[in-house]
């Protein structure tokens, strides 16, 4: 699966490349444009110098003098719309390479999401976000990893509880799953590329939330003995565990 992070990297570098050419054009551009207004300039204004010292000069005399600035004006203008096509031809080539770094929009509704097993990194993160919408505790606590200050900070909000509801949530992974259960906010999702190594596996997805905008965001799965699941650190649990009053005031109605 890393080819295609392979190949994205690839483009992305070739855009940079091109987005360099494309500012050395510019200023090349700019520089002969000056060059331009130099040589009209001295076919211009610059002549006072010599009526100034009241040696006036006949109209042969000021053709002569002018034509090579004539000609110089002339070969710098042509240099110069040859230099603008070609920069607009790198700017249309750094658009495509843009639109070919980035994956087409293909968002998948959470109303299409599916248990899709485990077997692979992409398809755990699949089975996440559906057991996440859906509120299946159970799958979602068997489709996560909590690394040891999640599970500590989780075990210490679940002292806190009533016996009903640690009887309820008996295992930290259990009231985590809970817990992402109700932050949830994706509405759609794409899995835009998969970079493993070895038991460790980086999802790369792109996620459209409640606000309406869209993000490219990485998620993190760990291999299990049962297959992949997402890893959950300490910050997120603290992050949810502030904002806990009743875990399962909201999901009451979820099955």
């Amino acid at each position: 699966m890393n080819s295609p992070r392979i190949a994205f990297g690839l483009i992305a570098g070739l855009g940079v490349l091109l987005v360099a050419a494309f500012v050395v054009q510019w200023q090349t551009n700019a520089a002969l444009w000056q060059a331009i207004e130099n040589v009209s300039g001295s076919g211009g204004g610059k002549a006072a110098p010599a009526m100034a010292t009241g040696q006036p000069r006949d109209g042969a005399t000021i053709a002569a003098a002018s034509s090579p600035e004539r000609a110089e004006l002339a070969r710098l203008r042509e240099e110069v719309n040859d230099l603008r096509a070609r920069t607009a031809a790198l700017a249309r080539l750094s658009v495509r390479t843009a639109e070919a770094a980035s994956p087409p929009l293909n968002l998948q509704p959470a109303n299409a999401w599916k248990n899709a097993g485990r077997a692979t990194p992409s398809a755990a993160a699949e089975t996440l976000f559906w057991a996440t919408d859906s509120g299946n505790v159970e799958a979602l606590a068997a489709a996560i990893s909590l690394d040891q200050a999640a599970r500590e900070k989780a075990q210490a909000i679940l002292a806190r509880m009533s016996e009903s509801v640690r009887a309820t949530f008996d295992t930290p992974e259990k009231l985590v799953a809970l817990l992402l259960a109700r932050e949830t906010d994706i509405r759609a999702m794409q899995v835009i590329g998969e970079n493993t190594a070895g038991d460790e596996a980086l999802v790369n997805l792109r996620l459209l939330k409640d606000d309406g905008k869209t993000k490219d965001e990485g998620m993190q799965f760990r291999r299990s003995p049962d297959g992949w699941r997402a890893n959950i650190t300490g910050k997120v649990v603290d992050k949810m565990g502030k904002k806990l009053s009743d875990p399962g005031k909201k999901d009451a109605g979820k099955k």
